[in-house]
């Protein structure tokens, strides 16, 4: 558990010492409007272009590579290699949070390259360090080196101190998580050494703060707590904000040496800066650490109330990895209250989320700690879990099997033999002597190679951790530090071990001597019953000579033969009538299917020629109110005009003959027949853009593929949907694309409006509008689709 709120903490410190720029709330579509308007394809937009991708890169990387390749493509024209550069970096990050990693890091490869051509070496160097911070991210450490190396070489030539001290730290904390003590050490001292030429404060406390992680690692924590109290007192000088993570860390090191008050007053101070800020999986994760500490202490009811509290910040943000460590430690402080019943909803709880996370371990050891939970259980507990107590012993066995199985192919070793002394209790219960002997046998095998195995680690990084104290020591003291100093520290060094050794072998011999008096019992009870199971193979033995008895009765078995057969002729004649009926039972439902097919197939030919009769009525219509009633009007208003000279009456004439022109338009589209479907969709979403309450934006790519009836189609299904979005949706913004494939057509209409219920609206009876949207769609061959939620609504077609 401990070593887990340690990876949080330091997990916490490495995001706390990123600088994040400072983003500023924008429209991105108003800014996309603006440089869409922008006239001329020139380096001003391109650079309008890199900025838009580079803000938008956080919430919307489809948008920002877009941005980014357009900008490419304008530096190329307009021969700017620097521009170009520039927007492959921020196309290189958009890709890189778009999860495509190794895509970003490629393009990052290409702005480095083109950078040392142009020749900008101090450009070229901040990307080298760029592309080692983006390896460090997927835990590529050895490529993260890499990259330093070639930062390093250009800060050197440009004598830029700044970014050698920042390149140095990086290349510190990869040398750290390659476990390369020396090397991390070496690079930080150098870090720390340029910093404090500069009199960067900030520079020098974060490098305290990586040593202090650095020797937490290798188990000094002293010493580590030492580093990180240095890094905090210029934290504290600078009133720096992430303050809270030093003081984690400095908590952690408490822990870890069991000293649970001084860990949970640090923990406490780190709780008071993170309630001041924003970060609320820092917030949460203090809740956590603090929860632990009680936990270790025996007060589950606090830690209990510390771990609730933490599950309630970090529910509504979505922080799965926490929120699953966070819940796994409410179902143990249940478990420790004595409440197993409420335990064990928690337990299911976080085993899901932790296989959701593909967490495998971590799960094999929440199902040893349901089979345990079930196989200790109450009546009472039972039914709070919803568990039948006659199947409690089943559903034990299997988690605990499963807990088992996961560990194993995990190499989990210390929550296999946590599995196998469960399994061990379980089979005991049922009665199973033998092999609860045997799953005993395997649990005590695995603890002891899992304790050797510790001891042999403690002294390793015992023998390691004297080294490098020796390095260090004699890299700032060389001249003061003697070879008696060095003799009394490995003396020390060696009385630590041998105190450790004696710790290991009491413990040991503790447990063994706990372990021999349950094998004696389970092995005297597993004897019993060997003798209990042979004089069962001696009932066993009668039973055959019972069974040679019964051979003597084959000859009036022979007798009952004949009748065997007879009755096997009539079940092969009841067979056979049963296949003829079956047989007649599939053709008639195949009939059934055929003609249900030409039904549908009717149907869809009645809906086409209903809806082109009606366009064909509609364009009569049209025509006939264009040519016919707007010619008659304008008539009227020049005779009139001859005898009354005020323009009232013209205007009102004119007023009536736009009307029925507009009329006209919304009942045949003239246009579509000579423009395109193409051109008339961009036309029908300019002309509902004039309404000030919605912005409709559009991406048509359209060839010509369909028949005109068809396009008419199309254009009725999103004239249809633009009028819905406009009345009904309250949406803001609507956009419509139009794409074509090898072999598909596929039109969408999404907007942001309030939604509404799908299903509800098309059982109604009045959703006349919907309803004549799927005709039309399934009128031209096609399929569509309407899907709406409280975001908006979603109009799919696809023909």
């Amino acid at each position: 558990m401990h070593y887990m709120l340690r990876f949080f903490c330091l997990l916490g410190f490495l995001l706390g010492s990123l600088s994040l720029d400072a983003q500023t709330k924008v429209n991105f579509d108003s800014l996309q409007t603006v440089i869409d308007r922008y006239p001329t394809e020139d380096t001003v937009k391109a650079r309008m272009l890199i900025n838009f991708a580079n803000d938008i890169r956080r919430t919307d990387q489809a948008r920002g590579i877009a941005a980014a390749d357009q900008a490419i493509d304008i530096s190329q024209r307009q021969k700017q290699p620097l521009l170009r550069a520039d927007a492959y970096i921020v196309k290189g990050l958009n890709l890189f949070n778009q999860g495509k990693q190794l895509d970003g890091l490629a393009v990052m490869e290409q702005a480095y390259q083109e950078y040392l051509q142009i020749p900008d070496e101090l450009k070229a160097a901040r990307t080298a360090l760029r592309r080692g911070e983006m390896y460090q991210n997927i835990s590529e450490y050895n490529k993260v080196k890499e990259c330093c190396k070639l930062a390093e070489q250009l800060y050197l030539k440009l004598k830029n101190n700044a970014g050698l001290a920042l390149c140095y730290q990086n290349l510190g904390t990869a040398h750290l998580q390659l476990s390369e003590n020396d090397q991390s050490l070496n690079c930080l001292n150098r870090s720390f050494q340029l910093y404090q030429s500069m009199n960067d404060s900030v520079g020098m406390s974060k490098c305290y703060e990586n040593m202090g992680v650095l020797y937490s690692k290798m188990s000094n924590y002293s010493k580590s707590t030492d580093y990180h109290l240095k890094a905090l007192a210029i934290k504290e000088r600078l009133s720096n904000a992430n303050v809270g993570i030093t003081y984690s860390n400095i908590a952690s090191n408490y822990s870890l040496l069991k000293d649970y008050p001084q860990a949970l007053e640090y923990y406490n101070k780190a709780l008071e800066i993170f309630k001041k800020g924003s970060n609320k999986i820092y917030l949460g994760a203090a809740y956590v650490n603090i929860g632990a500490q009680y936990e270790a202490l025996g007060d589950y009811s606090k830690a209990l109330e510390y771990n609730l509290l933490a599950k309630d910040i970090l529910e509504p943000i979505n922080a799965q990895e926490f929120l699953a460590i966070c819940i796994g430690n409410i179902g143990l402080n249940y478990v420790n209250l004595k409440q197993n019943g409420k335990a064990y909803g928690y337990y299911l709880d976080a085993l899901k989320r932790f296989e959701n996370l593909g967490y495998m371990a971590k799960s094999a050891r929440i199902k040893t700690y349901i089979g345990e939970m079930i196989l200790l259980a109450t009546p009472d507990e039972f039914q709070q879990m919803g568990i039948k107590q006659q199947d409690a012993h089943a559903l034990a066995e299997k988690y605990t099997l499963e807990g088992i199985k996961t560990a194993q192919e995990k190499r989990a070793t210390d929550y296999e033999q946590n599995g196998y002394r469960v399994l061990s209790l379980i089979q005991e219960r049922a009665g199973d002597y033998i092999s609860a002997l045997t799953s005993f046998q395997r649990h005590v095998a695995l603890r002891d190679s899992i304790s050797s195995e510790d001891i042999r680690q403690q002294i390793t990084r015992k023998e390691i951790q004297f080294e490098f104290d020796k390095k260090e020591v004699t890299l700032k003291l060389e001249q003061q530090l003697t070879q008696e100093q060095l003799e009394k520290q490995k003396l020390r060094s060696i009385q630590q071990q041998q105190a450790l050794r004696l710790n290991e072998q009491s413990l040991a011999l503790s447990n063994k001597e706990s372990d021999l008096q349950r094998l004696a019992y389970l092995k005297e009870k597993a004897e019993k019953q060997e003798k209990e199971q042979q004089l069962s193979l001696a009932g066993i033995d009668k039973q055959l000579q019972d069974v040679q008895l019964g051979a003597l009765l084959q000859e009036k078995a022979l007798q009952l033969k004949t009748l065997a057969q007879k009755n096997a002729l009539i079940g092969f004649l009841l067979a056979g009538i049963s296949a003829i009926l079956l047989a007649f039972a599939a053709f008639y439902f195949w009939i059934r299917q055929r003609e249900a097919k030409k039904e549908a197939a009717t149907q869809a030919q009645f809906t086409r020629q209903l809806l082109e009769h009606v366009e064909d009525d509609r364009g009569r219509i049209a025509i006939d109110l264009h040519d016919s009633v707007s010619h008659d009007l304008l008539l009227l208003k020049q005779s009139i005009r001859k005898e009354i000279t005020g323009p009232e009456v013209g205007d009102k004439i004119d007023g009536i003959i736009n009307g029925i022109r507009q009329i006209s338009r919304n009942l045949h589209p003239v246009m579509l027949d000579k423009i395109g479907l193409g051109l008339s969709l961009e036309t029908l979403c300019e002309q509902f853009m004039q309404h000030e309450t919605m912005y409709v934006s559009h991406e048509i790519d359209y060839q010509n593929t369909l028949p005109k009836t068809a396009e008419l189609q199309l254009f009725r299904i999103v004239q249809e949907g633009l009028t819905n979005a406009l009345k009904y949706s309250k949406a803001e913004a609507v956009k419509v694309q139009l794409k074509s494939s090898d072999n598909a057509l596929r039109l969408e209409i999404q907007d942001n409006g309030k939604g509404f219920n799908v299903e509800k609206a098309l059982e109604g009876g009045k959703a006349f509008g919907l309803h004549s949207i799927l005709q039309r769609a399934k009128a031209i061959g096609g399929k569509g689709e309407i899907r709406s939620a409280e975001g908006g609504t979603k109009i799919s077609v696809i023909v």
